[in-house]
């Protein structure tokens, strides 16, 4: 927990509670399935461990979002609340409607919000507080386009889920590489069992298979909200002349579109730890030299 600044006012013992609620099932099971011996049983639980914390750290940041959404509909004349003795009382709608709850793939409601255009994001010079993942009229451009999708009402959480997909690099914290082999400064009493074999046994193999999918789905996920245009210059980028050629752009608006494309991948990446891996497999998907 150190090593996630997001988590430092928890109490350990109030968090070693929420994981086992929450994953003591799968754990077991997992465990059961594909532990061999006790450095591949210590090794599974640290990365699941690594795993759930880093869900946790990245929900912080989805308190001030909540707050910020909150204020602009409650403020907004385009959005009000579902009144009581009706189905979904306090739930928010868009105002002059009368939509049932809506329960659907909130998959739906997040490519809306993704396609909102001109989103724009304030200037921010506090180095104290997280800066407002966009702008006011940004804000309630999407909350107006989520509403409308869904076709009725929303509750909070959903609306802030919602936000949170669409800005998921804004809302990463930053998280302090969990190298296995880092461990000597919190632990130096433990225990040589606890240390990771020197060897490769099959629960390596399944951490390796399970950290490359998330690499690959979220470069395909990327690459899902790249235009085509966009994807063509991907496997080019570098190659200043290249792109010249293949826009048909002149050397200053090309040179505009290529930088403008490199931030556009990044931010998607996010700021996960693996986010290099990410951007070398969207690389790799758009027809790129192979991800590393």
């Amino acid at each position: 927990m150190r090593r996630f600044h997001a988590l430092a006012g928890r109490e350990a013992d109030d968090v070693v509670q929420e994981f086992f609620v929450d994953r003591i099932q799968a754990l077991t099971a997992m465990l059961l399935a594909q532990a061999t011996s006790d450095d591949s049983f210590g090794r599974l639980v640290r990365r699941s461990v690594q795993n759930w914390l880093i869900d946790q750290a990245r929900k912080t940041g989805t308190g001030p979002l909540r707050r910020a959404i909150e204020k602009v509909l409650d403020e907004s004349l385009e959005f009000d609340r579902v009144p009581l003795g009706h189905a979904g009382a306090g739930r928010w709608r868009l105002a002059g409607t009368n939509g049932e709850p809506w329960g659907g793939d909130t998959g739906r409601l997040i490519a809306v919000a993704w396609g909102v255009p001109n989103v724009r994001v304030p200037k921010w010079s506090s180095s104290s507080r997280r800066p407002p993942v966009a702008d006011r009229a940004t804000l309630v451009a999407i909350a107006h386009a989520i509403l409308r999708e869904a076709g009725g009402s929303l509750e909070t959480a959903q609306l802030v889920h919602v936000f949170s997909q669409r800005f998921a690099a804004s809302l990463d914290p930053i998280v302090i590489s969990l190298d296995e082999g880092s461990d000597e400064d919190l632990d130096k009493d433990a225990p040589s069992a606890d240390l990771p074999a020197e060897g490769t046994g099959p629960e390596e193999f399944v951490i390796a298979e399970s950290v490359a999918l998330d690499v690959a789905v979220a470069a395909a996920e990327i690459a899902g909200r790249l235009s085509d245009i966009e994807r063509a210059i991907i496997p080019v980028l570098d190659n200043s002349a290249a792109v010249r050629e293949r826009l048909g752009l002149g050397r200053s608006q090309s040179a505009q579109f290529a930088s403008t494309l490199k931030s556009k991948i990044r931010a998607l990446a996010g700021t996960r730890e693996d986010r290099d891996e990410i951007v070398r497999e969207v690389i790799a998907v758009c027809g790129g030299p192979a991800a590393s």
